[in-house]
């Protein structure tokens, strides 16, 4: 079952008989509620906004939704139950659709092809035609009012459309500019043709992955549809020549929504000069392409915690805010926002892969191949102390003597090396100069949970601390601000936090207990891309810049893959680093492995102990450093020991970036340079 937001005080308990087990998401009209009958069915319950109520001009528009949509009910959208007034406000129950939305499905788990991309194309064309027959025009298809639901998919969202001799006089731009058609662009007013328009984009969004023109500015991609052809490549034939016609710049030119079903379905169109180009029904899809991350940029992400995993094709019913690039706008008034859509998420092989974050381990490894030499000897010199090595920045700095560290990182600021670190027990973040070992900054309130996974991120110039806390949330803060930005509520529970990229700005990706992974882009400040590639808690997180890809390993010790369970060790996953050049370093218990990650091939183990293990690179040289019984610093590339730092000491936390080492002995903090230079 879908989980859902409890009810808030002064929201509706019960409506039109259906007791409301709680809300799943708020649109620009109204809110989106979980309803339950007496006899145990499901519904979902939509009911205006309080703010409008006093609106006349919404009211009547949020009840036409239910009016519209009931003349074309059942033809692959969602039914209509029901409408009215209860205590004075307005309300639709309509059928609940356990199913994600097209968007979704493909922000998770990549395009569709072969049958299930059929599939979508014949039941939405099939929807268009029902909706057309009726005497409707949608006007805002697109791939957010479609549910993939598991008797297969469903168009929803009736609010702007309209009948057909009211919306050709229509004096107003309404639609989402990625799936408008050209003549909606142009001010002109919306007809069936512009619908079989929008039909196509949401299909080769679908094909594709990636919206067919485009994903920048509104303008830009406004004027793409007004002026460029889209690029059908990757659409396989003969769905990319039905495309092609239905994105004709000149209405006129495309072909109705019954002659499109017709070839779908392998039958002979019952009218129009236009079906030339659409030559031969649908059929043997070749297989689908291969691609790299895709991801759906999605504004506004949901609150809602605890995705559940779904069967292919499970999901849930959800309203929706606009996703990026989808606005509304009218000449007569504001645009209408819409309130995203929560719950389930598809797991597939695409889904791991879609959200950018695939493990570069070889496929093929078997079960404990991958860690069979994990946690022998190092391949140096064991047996005697290590030489000094590093430079100390400074003196020991930060908290009271005795004090626990829970999390911290090491970086520069204003060309300088800086420290941030929190305790166990607080929930504050301190920044420290480890030259001087003086404080720099603090942020007192970091959020009503104790910090456990800390980053420091240049973002737009400035270093930015990102965590998590107990809560699961993820929250930002710019060194030198008063107060900390926006946060994201992401996991359920305690989360783990890897620096990454998205579109070559820096994001995070965050992993959950509940095997999920979401990346936030930093620098836009929104969720980009979610996954669910594993079934236990993510444990570890690592982004391999050359590849743009990720590993993440688990607290089984497992490690995942677009496949699955590639790798099986002894203990969780306690840390995961790449190198960048193809290689990887993985840390379970006290033992640290690298592998080539092309062949899954073991290359070299180290013992780095029980406070952690980092990879950084300095003085031309890529290092492995652990902590236990002080700090030990090995040649990655070699195996050879370089050295050891805080000899005598016994280490509890470790922190390696930049060139730059930062150990907690005793609760105090000590920071080195593994610059040959200092």
């Amino acid at each position: 079952m879908v989980e859902l937001r409890p009810l808030r005080s002064g929201e509706p308990r019960e409506v039109a008989g259906y007791r409301l087990l709680g809300r799943l998401g708020d649109g620009g009209q109204g809110s989106v509620f979980l309803g339950r009958d007496a006899r145990g069915g499901h519904a979902a319950v939509k009911v205006l906004h309080p703010r409008l109520l006093g609106d006349e001009r919404a009211t009547r528009r949020f009840l036409r939704e239910s009016t519209t949509a009931a003349k074309v009910a059942g033809a692959r959208t969602a039914r209509i139950y029901g409408s009215g007034l209860a205590e004075g406000r307005p309300y639709i129950v309509s059928e609940f659709i356990d199913g994600p939305s097209l968007h979704d499905l493909v922000l998770d788990g990549g395009p569709l092809t072969g049958g299930e991309l059929d599939r979508l194309a014949a039941g939405t064309i099939t929807a268009l035609t029902a909706i057309h027959g009726a005497g409707i025009v949608h006007r805002d298809f697109k791939p957010s009012n479609v549910l993939m639901g598991q008797d297969g998919p469903r168009v929803i969202d009736f609010g702007i459309a309209k009948d057909v001799d009211v919306s050709t006089t229509a004096s107003s731009v309404v639609g989402t500019p990625g799936y408008m058609s050209p003549e909606q662009i142009a001010g002109e007013g919306a007809t069936a043709a512009s619908d079989v328009f929008s039909w196509a984009a949401t299909v080769g969004f679908a094909a594709t992955g990636e919206p067919l023109f485009g994903r920048d500015s509104i303008p830009a991609v406004m004027n793409r549809i007004l002026h460029a052809e889209p690029d059908l490549r990757e659409v396989p034939e003969p769905l990319r020549a039905v495309l092609a016609a239905c994105l004709a710049k000149e209405p006129r030119a495309r072909p109705s929504a019954e002659e499109v079903r017709a070839r779908l379905l392998g039958r002979t169109a019952p009218r129009g000069p236009l079906s030339g180009p659409l030559s031969g029904p649908l059929s043997g899809h070749g297989p689908g392409r291969v691609r790299g991350p895709v991801r759906e940029e999605v504004r506004g992400q949901a609150r809602g915690h605890g995705r559940r995993r779904a069967r292919p094709g499970a999901g849930v019913v959800r309203a929706e805010r606009p996703g990026a690039g989808e606005v509304r706008a009218e000449r007569s008034g504001a645009g209408e926002s819409r309130a995203e859509r929560f719950g389930a998420r598809r797991v597939t092989r695409r889904g791991w892969a879609a959200a950018g974050v695939g493990v570069l381990v070889a496929v093929g490894v078997v079960a404990g191949v991958l860690w069979r030499n994990a946690g022998l000897p190092s391949g140096g010199q064991d047996g005697g102390p290590a030489e000094a090595f590093g430079v100390e920045l400074g003196p020991r700095f930060g908290p009271a003597s005795g004090a626990q560290v829970a999390a911290m990182a090491i970086g520069h600021h204003k060309g300088a090396p800086v420290v941030v670190y929190a305790e166990r027990a607080g929930n504050s973040i301190e920044v420290w100069d480890p030259r001087t070992g003086e404080p720099l900054d603090r942020l007192a309130n970091a959020g009503p949970t104790p910090v456990r996974s800390l980053l420091l991120v240049p973002v737009g110039g400035r270093q930015t601390a990102v965590w998590t806390g107990t809560d699961g949330a993820v929250r930002r803060w710019r060194i030198g601000d008063a107060r900390p930005g926006t946060w994201h509520a992401v996991c359920p529970s305690e989360a783990r936090l890897a620096p990454g990229q998205w579109r070559k700005q820096p994001a995070v990706m965050i992993g959950c207990r509940d095997g999920r992974v979401v990346t936030l882009d930093l620098a836009a400040n929104r969720v980009v891309a979610r996954a669910r590639p594993a079934t236990g808690p993510v444990t570890a997180l690592a982004w391999d810049e050359a590849s743009g890809k990720a590993l993440v390993g688990t607290g089984r010790g497992l490690v995942h893959a677009a496949g699955g369970l590639l790798g099986e060790g002894k203990g969780e996953v306690r840390s995961v680093a790449a190198f960048g050049d193809g290689r990887a370093a993985v840390t379970t218990g006290r033992s640290t492995a690298v592998y080539d990650l092309a062949s899954g091939a073991y290359v070299r183990g180290f013992t780095t102990g029980a406070a952690g293990a980092g990879v950084t690179a300095a003085g031309g040289r890529r290092m492995i450093a652990g902590g236990g019984d002080g700090v030990t610093v090995w040649n990655a590339d070699r195996g050879e020991r370089l050295g050891g730092l805080a000899p005598g000491r016994k280490v509890t936390a470790l922190a390696v970036g930049d060139g730059l080492l930062v150990a907690a002995t005793g609760g105090r903090l000590q920071a080195w340079s593994l610059s040959p230079t200092g």
